[in-house]
């Protein structure tokens, strides 16, 4: 479904990140021409609340491979933290966490989250990335993003950011392809057009190749693939209604339901 883009193509590390960029561009024209209403300027408000984790979480395969690279002495930056989901467990293993995240509907959900379970070594920053802020220079031991960059039209300077801010190591959570992506058979269905698909995990490898990194990947979970489950048929329609900019009026709701009912699997005695 997606180009890969590496250096043995013959591309230097700043026409891999154009054709990042690019994708991203292309994405985001899309979603603006279709979109039937505006999201006040946070996207995430509205199922903010579905980002939460329990931070003493003991089943999540991908938090224990962030907890095994983690020491007590450490500091981690966890850029676009969201809701915590991985900020405030590694907060109860680490000295302190600094979680960077944007969007106020998503940075009350992980306040919420913290004071419930009193962890007090995490502070929070409504900030955006990338920045030439040079108080963002070796402020942790590690950076983490997870499944952040596969809309940054930035990307370069978006890793030069993550890169200058960690003093020992850079850690990416990412799916072979963007979340969004994973609803690319209903575009057609719903918007008469195919997705604009944004870069997932292999561009991103490549990218990093290119810039020279040493990369170092793992697959946990389902080998990188997401995968969505939802309680009912009107869960999915909710989840689905945003990721394709669908107004809670839009005459194109009826197309959407008959496509996702095609598409889903039930999953009996789970």
């Amino acid at each position: 479904m997606s180009s890969v883009y590496s250096s043995a193509d013959g591309l230097t590390a700043e026409e891999v990140a154009q054709a990042w960029g690019a994708r991203v561009a292309a994405n985001r024209a899309q979603a603006e021409r279709v979109r039937e209403e505006g999201d006040g300027g946070d996207h995430y408000r509205a199922f903010a609340s579905r980002f939460r984790a329990d931070p003493h979480r003991t089943d999540d395969e991908t938090l224990a491979a962030l907890l095994h690279l983690a020491q007590p002495e450490d500091t981690w930056v966890d850029v676009g933290a969201g809701a915590g989901r991985f900020a405030l467990p590694l907060a109860l293993q680490v000295e302190r966490v600094i979680a960077v995240e944007p969007s106020a509907g998503m940075r009350a959900e992980l306040a919420a989250v913290q004071l419930e379970h009193g962890i007090a070594n995490v502070a929070v920053r409504n900030q955006r990335w990338p920045s030439n802020d040079p108080d963002l220079s070796d402020i942790a031991d590690v950076a983490l993003i997870s499944h952040v960059a596969y809309d940054i039209e930035p990307i370069a300077a978006f890793l030069d950011t993550l890169e200058r801010a960690a003093r020992r190591e850079c850690v990416a959570l990412l799916y072979d392809q963007s979340p969004g992506s994973l609803f690319w058979q209903l575009w057609p269905a719903v918007h008469g057009e195919a997705q604009a698909l944004l870069p997932g995990g292999a561009e991103f490898v490549a990218l990093l190749e290119a810039r020279g990194a040493l990369v170092a990947v793992q697959a946990v979970g389902s080998a990188g693939r997401q995968r969505f489950r939802f309680d009912d048929l009107e869960s999915a329609l909710s989840w689905a209604q945003r990721r394709l900019w669908l107004a809670d009026d839009s005459p194109r709701l009826p197309a959407l339901r008959e496509a996702l009912a095609a598409l889903l699997i039930r999953e009996d005695g789970e």
